[in-house]
């Protein structure tokens, strides 16, 4: 009978110590070891202060890279008609997935979106940036410059996480059409 009571007593203890300690020990780390959304820490882009956006960049066109570049370089494009057309105006690239090719040259001040050379501004909060992870680029289209980019080139890029900042700004009536 005293063997049983020390037994159970023994029992009781241990249960009462793993009950106090777990809330102190690895109970919540447990949660982020079985939550299959978690991603590795550097994939999760570090919210950045959002840098100064000028307002004309709120009437940005939404385009994807690609449609932009084919405007000027399809086989049915109207180089002189593009240039008119987009050269001078401001675009935005949305949600954007960073890969390593686009900012191999970010040391050099430069990111790039498909085949379109975009010089950053914000090239601190760019570098925080890493494959994974998801951007918006805005900048000013200034047309074909092949001694550039044999893409188009873009000047006044400003590289913010995606969605931070709703451009175009609601009401805004640009849309793209690549058709002259």
């Amino acid at each position: 009978m005293i063997l049983k009571q020390s037994f159970v007593a023994l029992v009781m203890t241990i249960l009462l110590l793993l009950l106090i300690s777990m809330p102190l020990t690895g109970c919540s780390r447990a949660s982020q070891i079985v939550d299959p959304l978690a991603r590795e820490e550097h994939y999760n882009a570090p919210l950045v202060t959002i840098p100064y956006i000028s307002p004309s960049y709120y009437q940005a066109i939404e385009v994807l890279p690609v449609d932009l570049e084919n405007a000027y370089y399809s086989a049915y494009g109207n180089h002189a008609e593009a240039e008119l057309l987009y050269s001078g105006k401001s675009f935005i690239f949305k949600n954007v997935l960073v890969d390593a090719w686009m900012i191999r040259e970010l040391d050099s001040g430069w990111i790039w979106a498909d085949m379109v050379k975009c010089p950053i501004t914000n090239l601190d909060d760019a570098k925080r940036f890493h494959p994974g992870d998801r951007i918006d680029i805005i900048g000013i289209c200034m047309g074909r410059d092949l001694a550039e980019s044999p893409g188009l080139v873009f000047k006044d890029c400003i590289v913010i996480q995606s969605g931070s900042v709703q451009i175009p700004a609601p009401g805004s009536s640009s849309t793209f059409s690549s058709g002259y």
